[in-house]
C-alpha cells in the first residue's frame, strides 16, 4: 500500500461532513457530472466510471457513477449529444440504468467530438441545453452538476453569462468542482501546439479566464464548493507564480502550505481553488455564504511511470473513495455547509480536515531534513485534539513519513515527526490557517 494516511483516514471521512439528519434521499435535485478536456478525441471519456457485468448477469458501474447509485442517487443515463443538439430521451443512452428515467437523479453529460476539440464556449453551449433539457424531462426546476477539471470552467462560463447568445436562466442549484483550474492551467501553455483550442484556451493569461474571475460576477443564486486536489510532495516546492495576477493575495496569504504550494501533477492548488479568485470575494459579501473549499491527498496511481500517457493524480481524482464521499456529502439536501453552525455541529468536519494538515506537516519537516527527497508513504499514527476556543483548534500529532532520494537509490528511509498543530477556522468550518510546532 503506497499510502497508509488515506486509508487510515476513510472510514474517518464518510462521516464528517456537516448533515442535518432527516429521512430524505440524498437530493431532490438531478445530479449532472461533467467531465473536462478530452485527450484522446478516438477514446471514450472514462472520467465517472466505466461499465462492468455484475454477478446477476446485469451492467453495473464503477467509479463516481457507482459510488453515488449505492449512495441512493438513481442513475438515469449518460446525456451524448451530436454537433451540439439534444432531445431526450432520445440523446439518452440509459446502459446501466434500471428503474424510471425520469425519477433518476444522476445524469453524465458527454460532449460532442466537435466541442471536445473546440476550447470551452462550445462545451458552455451544450451544457446550457443537457440543463434544459434535463429540467424539462425530469420536471426539476434547478440541477446540481459534479464538474472535473476544465468542466467546472464549462459551467462557470454558463453561470457567468461569459458566452454571449447563452444567458444563464437560474436553473443551478450547486456547483461542485474536483481539479478545476479555476485560474488557469499554465501547463497548458505547453499542450497548446499538441491540442489546440483545447489547451490554450485555459491558460492563466487567456482573456476568458482573465474575465471568469475578474469582469463577470458569479450567479448569487448557486452554491459552490471546490474539491482541491493534492497529490502526495507532487509539485511540492513549486510556488505557482505564474497565478499571482488573478489570486485574491488577501485570502490566500494566511493559507496553510497545502492551499498555497503543490497540485495534482496537472493543475497547481492556488488554481483549483474557486475562493481564490476576486470574483469569490464579492460573491460572499454579496450573499453572506460562502465558496466552501477542502484540500484532499490523493494518491499517484502510477508512481514508477515516465510516460506521458501514464495516469496522473489529476486523471484519478473522481475515482479516489475520499474525494467521492466529499461529493455525496456536498450534494446532500440538508448539507449544512453553507450557513454559519455552532463549532460543536463542525467538530469532526474541522477534526478531519486538521488530520490533512497534519499528514502535510509531517511532510515538510521530512523533505527539509531529507533534502533532494520524495515522499511517498505518511502513517499519522496518532491524532487528536488538545485545546480549543472560538479563534483555533489546537492538535497533537505523531507521525512518520518514507522518503527517497530519486539520483542516490540507498538514501530510503523513514522520518519520525511529532509535535502541535494549531488551526484557524471559520464560522462555516473552513480551514484559514495552520501553524505546526515540531517537537
Amino acid at each position: 500500500m503506497r499510502i497508509f494516511l488515506l486509508a487510515a483516514m476513510l472510514a474517518y471521512a464518510v462521516a464528517v461532513l456537516p448533515v442535518e439528519a432527516k429521512a430524505e434521499s440524498p437530493s431532490s435535485l438531478p445530479v449532472l457530472l461533467v467531465h473536462g478536456m478530452v485527450y484522446d478525441l478516438n477514446m471514450e471519456d472514462t472520467t465517472w466510471g466505466t461499465t462492468y457485468s455484475r454477478r446477476d448477469g446485469r451492467i453495473g458501474w464503477t467509479g463516481m457513477i457507482g459510488h453515488l447509485e449505492s449512495k441512493g442517487f438513481g442513475y438515469g443515463g449518460t446525456i451524448r449529444t451530436s454537433n451540439g443538439q439534444i432531445n431526450l430521451p432520445a440523446d439518452l443512452d440509459m446502459t446501466g440504468s434500471y428503474g424510471s428515467p425520469h425519477e433518476a437523479r444522476l445524469f453524465v453529460l458527454k460532449f460532442s467530438r466537435y466541442a471536445n476539440t473546440d476550447g470551452i464556449g462550445y462545451k458552455a453551449a451544450e451544457l446550457a441545453e443537457a440543463i434544459r433539457q434535463l429540467c424539462r424531462y425530469t420536471g426539476a426546476k434547478k440541477v446540481r452538476i459534479v464538474a472535473h477539471s476544465a468542466g467546472g470552467l464549462v459551467a462557470r462560463v454558463y453561470l457567468q453569462n461569459a458566452l454571449p447568445g447563452v444567458p444563464y436562466r437560474g436553473d443551478v442549484d450547486r456547483l461542485l468542482t474536483i481539479g478545476t483550474p479555476h485560474l488557469g492551467s499554465a501547463m497548458a501553455a505547453h499542450w497548446g501546439d499538441f491540442l489546440g483550442t483545447r489547451a490554450t484556451s485555459i491558460k492563466p493569461d487567456a482573456p476568458l479566464i482573465r474575465d471568469l474571475n475578474g469582469k463577470f460576477s458569479l450567479p448569487e443564486d448557486v452554491r459552490f464548493a471546490s474539491i482541491v486536489v493534492r497529490a502526495l510532495a507532487a509539485d511540492s516546492r513549486d510556488e505557482g507564480e505564474e497565478l499571482d495576477k488573478l489570486v485574491d493575495s488577501l485570502f490566500l496569504n494566511g493559507m496553510p502550505p497545502e492551499y498555497r504550494r503543490g497540485g495534482d501533477e496537472v493543475v497547481h492548488v492556488r488554481s483549483q481553488n474557486l475562493r481564490s479568485a476576486a470574483c469569490a470575494a464579492r460573491y460572499e459579501k454579496a450573499t453572506g455564504r460562502p465558496i466552501q473549499y477542502v484540500v484532499v491527498r490523493v494518491p499517484d496511481p502510477t508512481p514508477d511511470a515516465i510516460s506521458p500517457k501514464a495516469i496522473r493524480v489529476h486523471m484519478a481524482a473522481a475515482s479516489d473513495p475520499t474525494v467521492q464521499h466529499l461529493v455525496t456529502g456536498m450534494l446532500h439536501d440538508r448539507a449544512s455547509l453553507w450557513r454559519h453552525s455552532q463549532p460543536d455541529q463542525l467538530a469532526a468536519w474541522m477534526d478531519w480536515q486538521a488530520r490533512v494538515h497534519a499528514s502535510g506537516a509531517i511532510e515538510a519537516y521530512t523533505l527539509d531534513d531529507h533534502p533532494m527527497s520524495s515522499v511517498s508513504q505518511i502513517r499519522l499514527e496518532d491524532f487528536g485534539l488538545a485545546s480549543a476556543n472560538e479563534a483555533q483548534r489546537r492538535y497533537r500529532f505523531d507521525g512518520q513519513a518514507w522518503s527517497e532520494n530519486p539520483w542516490i537509490p540507498l538514501r530510503k528511509r523513514w522520518t519520525h515527526v511529532a509535535g502541535s498543530l494549531d488551526v484557524k477556522f471559520d464560522e462555516f468550518g473552513r480551514v484559514r490557517g495552520a501553524t505546526p510546532k515540531i517537537e
